[in-house]
């Protein structure tokens, strides 16, 4: 069929952008994260293997990825987590997932023929107009943005990540887990498809990709920065201190080795169950600019006990979805540290 012949593009203008708006749903804020299958074990083994489906490899057992063009505070909790009740009704996945549609569309319709681009470009630049908050579960929210919508990425004006981090290197004193006696999650941990994520390497990727020296050289191109990146890490374990900053693969080293300049800001919260940190980064504020400078400030990590919030429930921020865009000094009682451009072997 023809251009002339195809009765979308005979559409008024407003009409196609309208529909154009649609198919994109540009959402100002996504959540990216998994949830758990609760049903009976028939209800749970159909969703995930009826109709010769198979389960997202790299997720922990039972669990399914969800990206929701909204903000879902359980899909980044570690006291609540989210899940999806089963029943009959429901055992079968819709047809459409969210993540099939939303921002990859924009891509595909690029396609379509020159008309088509020239009215995309016009009215709906996506790659330059970042309007959308990224609010991503760790580690779990890490592999399903890789592996199913890496493309939401590049739209993000702020991205926040959210979870907790036991070290690897496990040993009996670090056996205490959000206030528990049980091994820490990822020890008795079953992955979809035998497949175990590489979460250090993804968060590493995705930091570089915002903050390190490739991301800032791209600036003098035009491309809209990230305003900010929000990463709130709880370890646990009364004696978790170390792990912040003596594990190569702790994300707070990780984020500290992958930001080439900006300007970084930390809070430590310290408790007798778990240690908490919240790592905040902006760009710096000249262009060019490869300094960078970090602020750090001790605080009481207070949970747990009768009275107190629950264990772990300090890794969502009771202000989100909201930020703050403005920029702000450090807090008067922080260690603020300035440092040149990172070498390339840091990075």
């Amino acid at each position: 069929m023809g251009v002339d012949n195809c009765p979308f593009l005979q559409l008024p203008t407003e009409l196609r952008l309208a529909i154009y708006s649609f198919a994109l749903l540009d959402s100002p804020v996504v959540t990216v994260g998994s949830a758990e299958l609760v049903g009976s074990h028939p209800d749970v083994v159909h969703r995930l293997y009826g109709q010769r489906r198979t389960p997202h490899s790299g997720l922990p057992q039972n669990h399914e990825p969800v990206i929701e063009p909204c903000y879902n505070s359980s899909l980044l909790s570690l006291v609540n987590p989210a899940i999806i009740p089963l029943a009959p009704a429901t055992s079968c996945p819709p047809e459409e997932p969210p993540y099939s549609t939303p921002h990859a569309t924009h891509g595909s319709l690029l396609l379509v023929n020159k008309q088509v681009k020239e009215e995309l470009d016009s009215h709906f630049k996506l790659e330059k107009n970042r309007r959308t908050s990224l609010f991503i579960s760790y580690p779990d929210g890490l592999h399903v943005l890789r592996t199913l919508a890496p493309h939401l990425l590049r739209q993000a004006r702020s991205v926040h990540i959210a979870g907790a981090y036991t070290s690897r290197s496990f040993c009996a004193p670090r056996a205490a887990c959000l206030g528990s006696s049980a091994h820490p999650p990822f020890i008795d941990q079953r992955y979809n498809g035998n497949f175990t994520p590489n979460s250090a390497g993804h968060l590493s990727n995705l930091i570089a990709s915002l903050f390190g020296p490739n991301a800032s050289q791209s600036r003098t191109g035009g491309r809209v920065d990230v305003q900010k990146l929000e990463l709130r890490t709880y370890y646990p374990g009364s004696d978790s201190y170390s792990t912040v900053w003596g594990d190569d693969n702790s994300p707070t080293v990780i984020a500290l080795r992958n930001i080439y300049a900006g300007e970084v800001s930390i809070e430590v919260w310290r408790g007798q169950r778990g240690t908490g940190v919240y790592l905040s980064a902006r760009p710096a504020r000249k262009e060019g600019e490869k300094r960078r400078v970090v602020s750090t400030v001790w605080r009481r990590l207070e949970e747990g006990r009768r009275g107190e919030p629950r264990c772990g429930s300090w890794v969502v921020d009771p202000a989100w979805p909201c930020w703050e865009e403005a920029e702000q000094e450090p807090p008067t009682d922080a260690t603020v540290v300035s440092v040149g451009a990172a070498s390339e072997e840091e990075t």
